[in-house]
């Protein structure tokens, strides 16, 4: 499918792809839920063979968990050699060596800038053991956002959205510490810490989200970047 997409869209899809984490939805569809570690093997395994029957005229591939045989793929992908592969997780042993070896994007979920700057420097350690260029790799976030243009605004919203045993300030700090939490020019400073560390990506989950808040990012963030 998405390599039909691929072709639909004009070479514009990526895969965003983990090792799951979501118990409750594995059980939900009758699958088993297996330990971190198999589930990551069975991820390094899946873009195994994702990439080959993207690349390969009839794809072969034999491990542990999956295997395919002279398996069809068409129409091919337009983006040569394969569209992005963006792989998104937090294990620094298993899971980012596997990101060292197919991410050509990887992605992390509401870390601070110092958590993000810890897991490129071990992704680059696993590129060094195994030998891949890390420049190869980007790196991509998702950022919790709750951007109004002034900091009443901004307590007002946290008072609505955080739970009761919780003060604004702690609330704030649990997301992500708090970098892309206030105002237009607060959100800029703190995306600017990641871009120093070499994000260059951000997925963003708005807080409270309206037409009036995606306005102002739009006018006085990304306007501004």
């Amino acid at each position: 499918m998405l390599s039909t997409l691929d072709v639909i869209s004009n070479g514009r899809i990526e895969l965003g792809i983990g090792a799951g984490w979501y118990e409750q939805e594995y059980k939900a569809y009758g699958y088993d839920y297996p330990s971190n570690a198999i589930r990551i093997k069975q991820l390094d395994e899946s873009l195994d063979i994702i990439k080959a029957r993207w690349t390969e005229k009839r794809a072969t591939f034999s491990g542990k968990y999956y295997s395919i045989k002279n398996a069809l793929c068409n129409p091919k992908p337009v983006q040569k050699p394969h569209p992005i592969v963006m792989v998104g997780g937090s294990g620094e042993k298993y899971l980012l060596r596997v990101s060292a070896k197919h991410a050509d994007r990887y992605n992390h979920y509401f870390g601070s800038p110092d958590e993000m700057k810890r897991k490129i420097s071990i992704l680059k350690e696993h590129c060094s053991i195994i030998g891949r260029d890390a420049k190869q790799i980007q790196y991509s976030i998702v950022l919790p956002c709750l951007i109004k243009e002034t900091d009443k605004e901004i307590i007002e919203e946290t008072k609505r959205q955080k739970k009761e045993n919780k003060s604004v300030e702690q609330y704030i700090q649990s997301l992500a510490g708090g970098q892309t939490v206030g105002t237009p020019e607060k959100i800029i400073e703190g995306l600017n810490k990641y871009i120093d560390i070499g994000v260059t990506h951000f997925i963003l989950h708005f807080i409270g989200l309206d037409e009036k808040a995606l306005q102002l990012f739009d006018s006085k963030v990304i306007q501004k970047l």
